[in-house]
């Protein structure tokens, strides 16, 4: 068994001296393959005549479905053009609300429940300071220190 070990050592350094000889390391790596057998006599055929290394093809995946209402399914349905912060800011303003001084917060509750709509305040921050900017809208600070936004 020594014998067996001593022969295969001097076989592996003989070995060792012509793959280091190859500076691409994936050339050294393909040596050994074909000589330790642990390729497919197909595999390196495959290999040998394109020049790169043969690759499995994917299977492709099946298209995805629509849902029920011809959307991707498993998502939200967007809502209704018009329905979203701006819209209902100016919805509020051709009615009578702005009548009286109103802060974000009167606003956002006023919406969550008569409207059945629940905005957060930067959503009508924006669009409130457009409307003062173009007169639709006036503002002043109540004893809370916080903006209130009537018609003018």
């Amino acid at each position: 068994m020594i014998e067996k070990f001593v022969s295969m050592k001097k076989e592996l350094s003989e070995l060792a001296s012509v793959l280091n000889a190859f500076k691409s390391e994936a050339v050294q790596l393909r040596i050994l393959e074909l000589l330790l057998g642990s390729k497919s006599k197909e595999e390196i055929a495959g290999q040998e005549e394109g020049g790169k290394p043969t690759r499995r093809v994917r299977a492709r995946r099946a298209p995805k479905t629509k849902g029920a209402d011809g959307g991707a399914p498993g998502k939200r349905k967007k809502a209704p053009a018009g329905s979203g912060a701006n819209a209902t800011l100016t919805q509020l303003l051709s009615g009578n609300f702005f009548d009286k001084p109103r802060t974000i917060n009167n606003i956002i509750e006023h919406c969550k429940h008569k409207l059945a709509h629940t905005f957060k305040a930067n959503e009508f921050s924006g669009k409130l300071g457009r409307m003062v900017r173009d007169d639709e809208l006036t503002r002043e600070k109540n004893a809370d220190k916080q903006y209130e936004y009537k018609k003018p």
